[in-house]
């Protein structure tokens, strides 16, 4: 596969940003296959967007030759007061992650925090060094990768967790740091140290985030892009918002009622875009089944179409709804199966 297929794959959907292309495709030049690393905090149930979104690219850039990581952040579960700070439950937890990444993306390592950091002092080290060149005031404004802003009150660990990530990179070797479009303060902070230290170049990647299934909340003005994104998100701890990744067809059916869909409205529509970034990249097709007085079975081969028809009021919101419903629970079934004698102790661990 020559650059440009490779530089192609990379900037497919889901792909928001790539700080920058220019750069990326420099280190595909110099580098045959670049490391990567994709991290997540062991917060909660997963949903559909960690497996399916960050999946999807994560499988992307394996089939654009590049070395793929998913790193399986306990040390920041922790520094983050997630799961009550409840190391056993955290570990647990850790383990039902790695088993859904080896089963969606298996060609991908799967690396738990606590294991590259035991015994690490070079580590440490490293986050001594980032720590002394980083003020109070500039660590705080990257703190919207976790939920938080300023104005709430912040334990002391909550200051270093975006010291650990940027160090998190250099201790696995990557070139190309992988997280959602909200996340990408802390790797512009990443960035700055990494250039401020004399450690290698590194090309940051932001995948999109799937709104949530909930109606958009008031967003107050003259707030940034990531702070935007980070309110309007998927979040696995606000009922309704988002499907986790081990729900049924009823459970999703239940889910999807309330989701916000308003007929004819396209923008910033969840439903529209489980469709766009999950549904279609999956299945390539969408299946409606309605009544025959409602126009009868329809079936779009792609979502520009679906898009018109739903813009157009041809599709009602109900109907959209159904055939979402059908077609995740479809997506999501290898993943239900497997994981079906274990779900009422899964669920057990985020409760």
């Amino acid at each position: 596969m020559d650059i440009d297929a490779r530089l192609d794959l990379i900037k497919s959907e889901p792909t928001e940003e790539i700080i920058t292309e220019e750069r990326m495709r420099n280190l595909l030049e110099t580098k045959q296959h670049p490391v990567h690393y994709m991290g997540l905090e062991i917060s909660g149930m997963p949903h559909i967007g960690h497996i399916l979104v960050g999946g999807k690219k994560i499988n992307d850039l394996d089939k654009a030759g590049v070395k793929t990581q998913v790193w399986l952040a306990d040390w920041h579960t922790m520094a983050n007061n997630k799961l009550g700070g409840d190391w056993d439950k955290i570990i647990k937890a850790s383990k039902f992650y790695k088993e859904l990444f080896n089963l969606f993306c298996p060609n991908t390592k799967v690396l738990l925090g606590s294991e590259v950091y035991h015994n690490n002092d070079d580590f440490w080290k490293l986050v001594m060094q980032m720590s002394r060149r980083t003020t109070l005031a500039r660590a705080t404004r990257t703190l919207v990768i976790m939920g938080r802003n300023e104005k709430e009150t912040l334990h002391v660990s909550q200051y270093i967790y975006p010291i650990m990530q940027a160090a998190d990179i250099d201790i696995l070797g990557a070139d190309i740091p992988h997280a959602g479009i909200d996340q990408r303060k802390v790797h512009v902070l990443a960035l700055e140290l990494f250039k401020d230290l004399k450690l290698r170049d590194i090309v940051p990647l932001h995948h999109h985030l799937i709104p949530s299934l909930a109606q958009p909340p008031k967003i107050q003005e003259g707030a940034e892009k990531e702070e935007v994104v980070a309110a309007m998100k998927m979040s696995k701890s606000k009922p309704g918002s988002a499907i986790p990744i081990l729900a049924d067809e009823a459970e999703i059916k239940s889910i999807m009622k309330t989701a916000w869909c308003p007929e004819g409205v396209a923008e910033g529509n969840p439903v529209l875009e489980l469709c766009r970034y999950i549904i279609f990249p999956i299945s390539s097709e969408l299946k409606v089944e309605r009544d025959r007085k409602f126009g009868g079975d329809v079936t779009y081969s792609s979502f520009k179409e679906l898009h018109e028809s739903f813009l157009d009021k041809k599709l009602h919101p109900m109907d959209l709804k159904n055939a979402v419903t059908s077609s995740l629970s479809k997506i999501m079934r290898p993943i239900t199966t497997k994981f079906a004698n274990q779900k009422e102790e899964i669920q057990n661990l985020f409760s």
